[in-house]
C-alpha cells in the first residue's frame, strides 16, 4: 500500500513539532531525528538543518511569480472540450480532458502536440477552474438540472433577512419545526415546533400534531400567548410549513403582531440558534424515538412546561458579544469569538431594553423563587423516560399485531 505524502502545511507543522526536539538533542540525536525527519517529509538534510535553526518556522508567500506552464494551446485546447461536453464545472472536465481530446483529434475537431496532451493530463482541478472562469461563454442553452427551483409567490412574499447575532432588543425570534419519526400508517406524526429569542435565549417548545396550516398556527398563538417577551418578529426556514399563503396572511397587527421573514433557501446557518437547540433541547432528549399518537403528544407537552421553566430561569447561557479577524502567522484567518458572562435568559430579559410589563417581571421572579430546579430536572428526565418507553413499546405492538 502506497504510503501518503503530507502536503506542504503538514510538513511546516510536523517540522515545528520537531524542532523543538532537535534544539534540545545532542549531536548525535540531532543526526538521527534529521533521518527521521527525511524519511517522513522527503525533504534534503541541508534544508532540513536550515529550517531546524530558522527562528520563523513558517510557509513564506511567494516570492516571484511563478512562469505560466499552461499557455494558449493548453487554453484553447480546454476551450474546445469544454464546448464538446457543454460547458461541465472543473471538477467534472478535468478528468478526462486528455481522454476526450485525443477522441476529439481522432474526428479531427481539434490539433494538440504531444507536450499539451501531457499537460491535459497533469493539470490541476484549480487551475482548470481559473481557465473556464474566462473562457467559458455567458450565454448558454437552458441546463437540464437548473439547480435550485425558482421561488413560489409565497416565498417572493416573505422577505429574506437574518437576525444578527449582536441584535440589541429581546423579541426577535427563529422558529424551527423537529420532526419525530415519519408518519405512521394513519398519516399521524407528532413535530417540535420550537422558537429561540436571539438576545436572551428565551426558548419556547410545543409538541403539534403533524405539520399542517392548523397546526402550526395554533402553536404560533400559544407561544405568543404565553411567551412574556412582546414577539416582534418571527424567522424561519424556507419550509411549506412556515411559508406558505395561509400562513402569511396570519401576520400583521389585526392577528399575529409580527413581522415575518425568512433565511436564504440552502443556508441553514441563517438560523443558526434555533438549529443548535434543536438539538440540545430536543434531540437531545428524544433522539430518534418515533412519536404518532396523541396520548404521546399529551406527555411531551408536559415535559415542554416543565422544560420552559427549567431552561428560562435556571439554565445559564452564553451569549457572544465580540467577533473579530485574526491573521495567523502562516497566513491563514480564524475568527475569534469572545463571550459575555453566563447569564439566565430570564436574567437576561430582565435586564433587556425596553423591560417586559412588571407584572411579567414579579410573575417569574415569584416562580423562580418557589421552584426546586433539582427537583425539576429529575421530574422531567422521568418524564422523557416514560415518554420513551411508551413509544418503544408501542412500536413493538406495532411490528408483532398480526398482518
Amino acid at each position: 500500500m502506497a504510503r501518503e505524502e503530507m502536503n506542504i502545511d503538514e510538513r511546516f507543522t510536523y517540522l515545528r513539532i520537531m524542532q523543538e526536539r532537535y534544539r534540545k538533542a545532542d549531536h548525535g540525536l540531532r543526526s538521527r531525528l534529521l533521518d527521521e525527519m527525511g524519511t517522513m517529509t522527503g525533504l534534503n538534510r541541508k534544508y532540513l538543518i536550515g529550517q531546524m535553526n530558522s527562528f520563523e518556522l513558517y510557509r513564506r508567500p511567494r516570492g516571484d511569480e511563478r512562469g505560466r506552464v499552461y499557455d494558449t494551446e493548453v487554453v484553447q485546447a480546454i476551450t474546445t472540450i469544454g464546448d464538446a461536453l457543454d460547458w461541465v464545472c472543473a471538477e467534472r472536465l478535468q478528468p478526462t480532458l486528455r481522454e476526450t481530446a485525443e477522441q476529439l483529434i481522432g474526428f479531427g475537431e481539434m490539433q494538440a502536440t504531444t507536450e499539451v496532451l501531457t499537460k491535459l493530463g497533469r493539470i490541476s482541478v484549480a487551475t482548470v477552474g481559473r481557465i473556464l472562469t474566462d473562457i467559458r461563454p455567458v450565454e448558454r442553452l437552458p441546463r437540464a438540472y437548473p439547480g435550485r427551483r425558482a421561488e413560489n409567490s409565497a416565498q417572493r412574499a416573505v422577505p429574506i433577512a437574518i437576525i444578527p447575532w449582536d441584535m440589541s432588543e429581546p423579541g426577535h425570534f427563529e422558529v424551527d419545526l423537529v420532526h419525530h419519526g415519519i408518519c405512521d400508517e394513519q398519516n399521524r406524526l407528532v413535530c417540535t415546533l420550537q422558537c429561540i429569542d436571539v438576545l436572551t435565549g428565551w426558548s419556547e417548545r410545543f409538541a403539534i400534531m403533524g405539520h399542517e396550516f392548523d397546526a402550526i398556527w395554533g402553536a404560533l398563538q400559544t407561544f405568543k400567548r404565553l411567551c412574556p417577551i412582546p414577539v416582534r418578529q418571527i424567522h424561519s426556514d424556507n419550509g411549506a410549513e412556515f411559508i406558505n399563503a395561509a400562513l402569511i396572511a396570519c401576520f400583521g397587527a389585526d392577528k399575529l403582531d409580527a413581522s415575518q421573514t425568512r433565511g436564504r433557501p440552502g443556508y441553514h446557518n441563517d438560523n443558526r440558534f434555533v438549529e443548535q437547540k434543536n438539538s440540545s433541547l430536543v434531540r437531545a432528549y428524544l433522539g430518534t424515538t418515533p412519536l404518532h399518537t396523541y396520548q404521546q403528544l399529551r406527555a411531551l407537552n408536559l415535559a415542554y412546561q416543565d422544560m420552559r421553566i427549567y431552561y428560562n430561569l435556571f439554565q445559564p447561557v452564553l451569549r457572544q458579544i465580540e467577533r473579530t479577524a485574526v491573521l495567523r502567522p502562516n497566513g491563514t484567518v480564524y475568527i475569534k469569538r469572545k463571550q459575555d458572562t453566563a447569564r439566565t435568559p430570564l436574567q437576561r430579559l430582565l435586564a433587556a431594553e425596553p423591560p417586559i410589563s412588571r407584572e411579567a417581571q414579579e410573575r417569574l421572579l415569584l416562580l423562580h423563587q418557589t421552584t426546586n430546579p433539582l427537583a425539576l430536572k429529575r421530574r422531567i428526565h422521568a418524564q422523557i423516560r416514560a415518554l420513551i418507553a411508551t413509544a418503544i413499546q408501542s412500536e413493538k405492538e406495532e411490528v408483532s399485531a398480526p398482518v
